[in-house]
């Protein structure tokens, strides 16, 4: 049993004895927000703690509002399939991740900023782990979805390491180094609470192209421009990446540099507006990944110079509460999350996808920062791999319907425990097949 394996089964007895109201965040590979400075008291108990191993005496949020944040967490999965055709397993596994965040306008009146994250990827997801599978990703279930945020290659690797530097006021940023360019891309802003990868990050269709993507960052570099004077919120962006053919190897710890210019070059653009709602807030952004890498139809045999997909995603919060003093709860509500991505069917294993999806916060009374979390996935299969697949099989292929449905509860504010379940329908877009249900088991520990 691996040593955090250990630690998050203590973890999760511990948790599910106490009640008490948290304040939790998820592992995130983007920004994150300032602390908030404590007045002079007594260092708080482990029970009302923000991280587990504390304040460090102050030092910690010290160093924080003055630029410097780290950040230490670990994330868990334990799933199993109940249902299907398929062999059944349990699986667990886990990624710990380190950030160092230094903020250079805080920290020395310099519009510049330095990032590097690092990690620790133990064990295997049931959608990775066993060679048997053929699905359209090369995992066991033969489906298109990915049932764990955190699944990857065992492996301890850097991520990201990159640096950003803002011009004349911050109307424009340059970002280079070691950069997931789909986290800039194409993924969405709630990885705090969903445990399926297409929720929690980006959707499975926006991977063909061969863009880098957290946990396994690539050379890269990305422009900004702040279109402010335009319309305050609104902003474009582009970006250049090195491609990959199997980012896992040979470039197995993340600093094989000289590998990652041998597989050509991807790019993207994106155009984005941050609605100006601080009650309601919303974003709302559309762009275009592409590459020049060559690609085969599976049915004709036909060769093709590139690839490319276009993606469209509007986040939104849609519903406070009013509490008895008559005001918004604006801590608590709904928030709504939607992404379409389109790529060519004669190239791509998914010719569109579809996801919708929702956190409601604070939905108990008495649970303020718990978190509900509910999704749909719908994804098509391309159509030059659905004839491939006729001719194979007698039988083309679909579309794929996965739901997800999650509790995370938070007993401590360094703690999160979350069970959730997860409905394959038609799996691969096959309606020959059965659904499979997966039951799983998330903890967040914040150290």
């Amino acid at each position: 049993m691996y040593p955090c394996q250990i630690a998050n089964t203590l973890i999760t007895v511990l948790g599910l004895l106490l009640m008490v109201n948290p304040n939790v965040r998820a592992d995130t590979d983007k920004g994150m927000k300032e602390i908030t400075p404590a007045l002079q008291q007594p260092e708080p108990s482990i029970l009302s703690q923000q991280y587990l191993l504390g304040d460090w005496g102050g030092e910690r949020t010290k160093l924080a509002n003055e630029g410097i944040i780290f950040v230490l967490n670990n994330i868990g999965d334990l799933q199993g399939d109940m249902t299907g055709n398929q062999e059944h397993h349990a699986t667990y596994d886990g990624r710990f991740r380190g950030i160092v965040d230094i903020n250079f306008k805080k920290l020395a009146d310099v519009d510049g900023e330095f990032f590097f994250t690092g990690l620790w990827q133990y064990g295997r997801n049931n959608t990775a782990q066993y060679p048997d599978g053929h699905g359209s990703f090369g995992n066991p279930y033969h489906v298109n979805t990915f049932t764990s945020s955190v699944g990857g290659e065992e492996s301890e690797r850097i991520d990201q390491l990159w640096y950003q530097q803002g011009f004349a006021d911050n109307m424009f940023k340059v970002k280079f180094g070691q950069v997931a360019a789909s986290s800039e891309f194409g993924a969405t802003d709630f990885y705090d609470v969903f445990v399926n990868d297409e929720l929690a990050y980006a959707p499975d269709a926006l991977y063909n192209i061969k863009q880098s993507f957290s946990p396994a960052g690539k050379p890269g570099i990305i422009l900004t421009g702040d279109l402010s004077d335009l319309t305050k919120g609104l902003y474009v962006k582009a970006g250049a990446f090195t491609a990959y053919y199997n980012p896992y190897r040979p470039d197995s710890n993340g600093i094989y540099y000289s590998d990652d210019f041998n597989h050509g070059m991807a790019a993207a653009f994106e155009i984005g507006y941050n609605e100006q709602n601080a009650t309601y807030p919303g974003l709302y952004k559309a762009g275009l990944n592409g590459n020049e890498l060559s690609y085969m139809n599976p049915y004709t045999g036909e060769t093709y110079r590139g690839d490319y997909n276009a993606y469209g995603v509007v986040e939104k919060t849609v519903y406070h509460p009013t509490g008895a003093d008559g005001k918004l709860q604006t801590a608590k509500g709904l928030d709504l999350v939607s992404e379409f991505i389109g790529a060519p069917g004669d190239r791509n294993p998914l010719q569109y996808e579809i996801t919708f999806g929702g956190r409601y916060t604070g939905l108990i009374p008495g649970r303020d920062e718990d978190k509900v979390d509910f999704g749909v996935i719908y994804s098509d299969i391309g159509t030059a791999f659905s004839s491939a697949y006729r001719t194979a099989f007698g039988h083309g292929l679909g579309g794929e319907t996965t739901l997800e449905l999650g509790y995370q509860y938070n007993p401590m504010p360094w703690l999160s425990i979350q069970p959730d379940i997860q409905d394959i329908i038609n799996p691969s877009g096959d309606m020959h097949r059965g659904d499979i249900l997966i039951l799983g088991l998330r903890t967040i520990v914040q150290f």
